[in-house]
């Protein structure tokens, strides 16, 4: 199964300009390009997107911490400052 940049973003619930956002902090790896040009998204995208979501929901903050990979660059902001979500609990 392969979506759109716009299918994905439906899908998981969230927008297009969400989806580009987290491709640029390095939470969502950019996919495939079709010929076309357009990003051809797969089921593994999906659900890293959906995970993400899930944790901005629940008031965890997206932050791109060098050399990380998704666990360690998510923050959990409290009282306007930034803690590791390993700390909280």
């Amino acid at each position: 199964m392969a979506w759109s940049t716009r299918e994905i973003a439906e899908l998981a619930g969230t927008t297009a300009r969400s989806v580009r956002h987290y491709h640029q902090v390095g939470l969502l790896p950019e996919p495939e390009r079709r010929s076309n040009g357009y990003k051809q998204y797969g089921v593994t995208h999906l659900i890293r997107l959906l995970r993400i979501k899930r944790l901005v929901d629940l008031g965890v903050g997206c932050r791109r911490s060098p050399g990380s990979a998704t666990a360690t660059s998510i923050r959990r902001t409290r009282c306007g400052h930034s803690t590791p979500s390993s700390s909280n609990g």
